[in-house]
């Protein structure tokens, strides 16, 4: 191999240019390198070090997708010349989510380090029948059957695929990997799995160990492989708070306090002012209430909510079809098409508008939600004692997503042109004209959101963040804070680096997911600047924990985030979650 060329491949992969990484690929062959040369001393190499930067946070999820782009590029051209040659690769792996499971970029990510890692990737796409997976180890053999999951109710349908495999007999020919966010290593054991991998460049590693000793894998979790999914163990501290969550509730909007209106106690907490209870609210998704209405109920009863939002009022019909929480194809206002395999929960883009950023002319602002109706909107607002939020919710990086498709952006954030950097501009005006008219109305409080987390670190890097989207969101606090009216904010994942940063530009409350961080460092660095507004970790602990645990992480929040206010309670009751779960954190939030 002509060293300076190999070198040169390796570094244009990590640069993520896959037009500089096809034309040295050619250049080597025409060289006389052999393909087997090239994969293993350019390709892997180039995307082991894009993983281990991607560990140490130095690549995010924009890097990461340009360098699997690259060196897609350069398997392209020697995927051929590697069959034709009989050349082994380091094992083979089928890959796919799980039935009923419509979020693929997870798994795209992991099937391209893979790849990039040595292996012959199978990928069966999303929403793969148990069934299939089991016709793959028959008629492909593989090595390893990856299965990827994002919603908390697909976790059964992993346990479905090993069910099926150990029916039919196969399930001793291949290991099993698993991965996503309402996973870890003991509900990858409980389910059947060999092994479970956090990350794209992790799964590399895993993948590796699987083959190389299995058994040190299987080893490490065997001592939990007997333990219920459902269930996990927690001292319990039910003797200390006095009684069991079916005893105590909190009734009344004001617990006994007729003298202070929740909108108040709401403010207090805001704005550190000794509230005399922590206020609350539950964010109830369909999946709950058409499980447990009894339960809901029950729920709403004890512990009304404080905080709602205001329906969208408006004049004019605001564009849509179908119904979000259902099963099929719902249409929004953007006309954003998301296609749902399951009630109760909200579902995926997967055909996005925006094919390329020269031709947005046909993207439709559905400027029908400028047409508010104040006179509705304040006597909503009159009519309730409540804490009441804006009908709108402003959020330019996931909408984004849903307009041009989430692997798409990721790449475009990678290298931001002029013309998408245009776009972004004209949408946030769009939003910044409906907020300035809702903040003329008689809410409280204007919201915006972007999940920018994922499981252990942000989504993209806090420099391109800071660049792009911190500007859009000082616009927003500001507008609320010139009507006085406070500023929320939901984010989902780690964000705790760029929490400085949302402090700074005057954010008052945020929504986020805390277990996803370091809640005592949460509170230890910014309890007393911010208000947090909740929340229990809903991808774990309220689906499989039991209530005295759930008592133990919801005191555990308190501590760590109420400083005379400064905390609201607040989960969600969505897929996967227990009601009694629910019930004994409102319960023990209700005795603080």
């Amino acid at each position: 191999m002509t060293d300076d060329h190999g070198s040169d491949l390796t570094r244009v992969v990590l640069e993520g240019d896959a037009i500089q990484a096809g034309a040295l690929t050619n250049t080597l062959l025409a060289a006389g390198t052999a393909p087997e040369q090239i994969l293993d001393e350019c390709l892997v190499p180039a995307m082991d070090e894009a993983g281990k930067r991607f560990d140490a946070q130095e690549y995010f999820l924009p890097d990461l997708l340009l360098s699997a782009r690259a060196m897609k590029a350069s398997l392209e051209i020697l995927r051929p010349l590697l069959s034709q040659s009989d050349v082994e690769p380091t094992g083979r792996v089928v890959i796919g989510t799980v039935s009923g499971d419509l979020h693929d970029i997870g798994k795209n990510i992991v099937a391209a380090m893979l790849e990039g890692g040595g292996f012959s990737v199978d990928d069966w796409g999303y929403d793969v029948k148990p069934s299939a997976f089991v016709d793959a180890v028959v008629s492909i053999k593989p090595d390893i059957v990856a299965l990827s999951a994002l919603l908390t109710t697909s976790v059964s349908s992993m346990r479905s695929v090993v069910e099926q495999l150990e029916r039919e007999g196969v399930r001793d020919q291949t290991k099993v990997l698993v991965g996503g966010a309402p996973l870890d290593d003991e509900s990858a054991a409980a389910i059947g799995a060999d092994a479970y991998a956090p990350t794209g460049p992790a799964a590399v590693t895993v993948a590796r160990a699987l083959l190389a000793d299995p058994g040190s894998i299987v080893a490490t979790q065997s001592t939990v492989a007997g333990e219920n999914i459902e269930v996990h163990e927690a001292h319990s501290i039910k003797a200390a708070s006095g009684s069991s969550s079916e005893q105590r509730t909190g009734t009344g909007t004001g617990d006994g306090l007729a003298c202070v209106s929740s909108r108040e106690l709401v403010k207090q907490a805001i704005e550190f002012e000794n509230p005399a209870r922590l206020p609350r609210q539950m964010w109830l998704l369909p999946w709950a209430s058409e499980r447990y209405p009894d339960e809901v109920a029950a729920i709403e009863r004890d512990f009304p909510p404080d905080i709602v939002t205001i329906p969208i009022f408006c004049s004019e019909p605001v564009p849509g079809q179908g119904n979000a929480h259902t099963v099929g194809t719902f249409v929004d206002a953007w006309g954003c098409e998301f296609e749902n395999l399951q009630d109760g929960i909200i579902g995926e883009v997967k055909r996005p508008q925006i094919e390329d950023w020269s031709d947005t002319e046909h993207v439709r602002f559905p400027r029908e939600r400028l047409s508010i109706d104040n006179s509705q909107i304040s006597a909503y607002c009159q009519g309730t004692d409540q804490y009441v939020i804006a009908g709108t919710c402003p959020r330019p990086f996931e909408r984004l997503q849903f307009l041009r498709g989430t692997e798409n952006l990721y790449l475009d954030l990678g290298r931001p042109s002029p013309i998408f950097r245009d776009f972004v501009q004209k949408l946030h005006d769009f939003y910044v004209e409906e907020l300035n008219l809702w903040a003329n109305t008689d809410v409280d409080s204007l919201m915006f959101m972007d999940d920018w987390g994922a499981q252990q670190a942000l989504l993209v890097s806090p420099e391109l963040w800071r660049e792009l989207f911190k500007p859009l969101y000082a616009e927003y606090i500001d507008i609320a804070h010139k009507h006085g009216k406070h500023a929320f904010m939901h984010s989902d994942g780690y964000i705790t680096d760029i929490i400085p940063d949302l402090i700074e530009i005057g954010l008052d409350v945020l929504n986020s997911q805390v277990f996803c961080m370091d809640v005592e460092e949460l509170g230890e660095r910014f309890g007393g600047e911010l208000c947090f507004w909740g929340e229990m970790d809903r991808q774990r602990l309220l689906p499989r924990a039991k209530t005295s645990e759930i008592a133990t992480e919801t005191l555990r929040l308190i501590k760590s985030f109420h400083r005379s206010g400064g905390f609201i309670a607040q989960c969600e009751f969505g897929p996967g979650a227990r009601p009694e779960n629910v019930r004994e954190f409102f319960a023990v939030c209700a005795e603080a």
